[in-house]
């Protein structure tokens, strides 16, 4: 049977309707459930340990905190713990964040995020195995360190999210899978295998045993015309990101000269013209839209180029549809 996941969106307002969602993908058969962060949004190990204990079978994932705003002590204390309250079934994912929202709102030091990545992967990795660690690694420090707990699971899976080239090797050369982005195009996914499997190999490991994650956007519905202009703002907003415009639509097989305008247009009217850029061929690129075939052909496209494991992400007022809708098995 083919692995699948779901992935839960932001707007949980009760410890019930968490409790639902949990069972909605145990009870349907999905391999994992993924709760994502976002600052400023629910906290997510809060609702990680609800849906342990909501849950018995399901994978739960954290897809993705990051090394700033949890020190690698602090992270391996979490993933320790949740690992042993669900029973050896926690799944760590890890990201860079953004510049903006760590230094810019919370202030934090950024610095190379890179460093900060390999560093806490480092120590998270000696923590979790019960060593006593006094050592320096990127921009972290630990001083006679050492967990009182460690987790069942006695290689705690690692997934590291990235979109460039360099976030994507480093993933290849020192994690146990990749996350990639939510809203990539296929085509995107085969560069990005391709970088994985070729810095695993280079690391000498087995370039086959990096787990390829993807969350998939999907918009189940009969009447994707009524979507388009929602879903375009959306895809403006994206773009409008340094870096992850370029990489996207060059691999996309996009014209980035749409770039300057439209990120003109996001600075001066909020993205009002930059609108009028985006194709409905890129909506139909960056999501899931449209039936249940429809959809279940992309998802193919995207196991076709290279994802193991599609991690499927509705709009919670679609969650209980969707979920039912591409249950594995069906």
């Amino acid at each position: 049977m083919s692995r699948s996941g779901l992935v839960l969106y932001h707007g949980i307002e009760s410890g019930p309707e968490l409790k639902q969602y949990g069972q909605i993908a145990e009870n349907a058969g999905y391999e994992s459930l993924w709760v994502t962060e976002r600052y400023f949004h629910e906290e997510i190990f809060s609702l990680l340990g609800y849906l342990g204990a909501a849950t018995e079978r399901v994978k739960l994932g954290v897809g993705v905190t990051n090394p700033y705003t949890r020190n690698p002590a602090l992270l391996a204390m979490a993933t320790a713990t949740l690992d042993r309250l669900t029973g050896g079934r926690f799944v760590l994912g890890m990201g860079r964040s953004e510049r903006e929202v760590i230094q810019g709102k919370m202030g934090m030091a950024y610095g190379n995020a890179q460093a900060a990545m390999r560093g806490s992967v480092s120590l998270l990795r000696r923590l979790l195995s019960g060593e006593r660690v006094s050592d320096t690694a990127g921009p972290f420090t630990l001083r006679n360190a050492r967990l009182a707990t460690t987790p069942i699971q006695p290689h705690l899976p690692i997934y590291l999210a990235a979109i460039g080239r360099k976030g994507l090797r480093l993933a290849g050369a020192i994690a146990d899978g990749v996350l990639l982005n939510a809203y990539v195009p296929p085509s995107y996914v085969t560069y990005a295998v391709e970088e994985v499997r070729s810095a695993a190999q280079e690391a000498g490991r087995d370039p086959q045993s990096i787990d390829i994650a993807c969350m998939l956007v999907i918009r189940l519905t009969d009447d994707p015309q009524r979507m388009l202009p929602t879903l375009k703002k959306r895809i403006v907003r994206l773009l409008d990101e340094a870096y992850v415009g370029e990489i996207l639509l060059e691999k996309g097989g996009f014209d980035p000269s749409i770039l300057g305008p439209l990120r003109e247009s996001y600075a001066t009217d909020g993205g009002t013209e930059a609108i009028k850029l985006i194709t409905d061929e890129m909506v139909a690129s960056f999501y899931l839209i449209g039936s249940e075939e429809q959809c279940r052909q992309r998802i193919a496209a995207y196991r076709a180029a290279g994802v193991d494991l599609p991690l499927i992400l509705p709009r919670l007022e679609d969650y209980e549809r969707v979920a039912d809708t591409f249950r594995p098995g069906r």
